[in-house]
């Protein structure tokens, strides 16, 4: 029963809205697509949910064929959340909201709708704000943390963007420098520096002033 309520919400509340957007539906994904940018809205199942509850989560991502193609990756035009280089859950993103949305036997879809609707459009004019892969890299340096670090790392090195490249790499270590696990993402980013032939180490960008 809280399963179809659930996909009552999605055609009749989520789909619509998201599609007036500018976002087209790929079973349980919305992207929208601008040149090089993808942006995707992704909703997640709980695992625990029963007949009498279903909960859910809402995923934001940001990917970048540019970074793709600088990289070496090769990702589809219908990237998962989990292949993003940028990607929050929405109460990242949206701090008047709560992690997950819950519908019971109770819950009135009008009212969670209005919810949904006040959540997704304050995530999209986040989204709305990037409109490069440059603003996407500031993002990423800025709000991103661990996620897709070496990859982040990579793009920056190979663009000759060293300021940039500086930043990310002293926001990592005030971050997680005094932390055990420094030392393995400082030799994550080591290899990634003898890979592409740099005589760079991360000692010396840390220390550069």
């Amino acid at each position: 029963m809280m399963k179809e309520k659930f996909n009552q919400m999605i055609a009749g509340i989520v789909k619509p809205l998201l599609k007036e957007e500018g976002f087209s539906k790929n079973g349980m994904n919305f992207y929208r697509k601008k040149e090089d940018l993808i942006f995707l809205f992704n909703f997640q199942n709980s695992q625990g949910n029963s007949a009498q509850e279903t909960k859910f989560y809402i995923n934001c991502g940001i990917h970048s064929t540019n970074i793709d193609r600088v990289i070496g990756k090769t990702t589809g035009l219908d990237p998962k959340e989990s292949e993003c280089y940028f990607r929050k859950r929405i109460s990242s993103i949206v701090e008047s909201t709560n992690d997950g949305y819950v519908i019971t036997q109770e819950t009135d879809l009008n009212t969670l709708g209005l919810k949904l609707d006040e959540d997704l459009k304050a995530a999209i004019a986040m989204f709305n704000n990037i409109t490069s892969t440059n603003d996407l890299i500031d993002l990423m340096i800025e709000k991103n943390g661990l996620n897709n670090y070496r990859e982040l790392f990579k793009y920056l090195l190979l663009t000759e963007r060293k300021t940039q490249l500086k930043q990310f790499v002293k926001q990592l270590h005030r971050t997680f420098g005094a932390e055990k696990r420094w030392a393995i993402f400082e030799n994550n980013l080591t290899e990634v520096l003898k890979d592409n032939n740099s005589k760079e180490t991360i000692a010396a960008i840390l220390n550069d002033d």
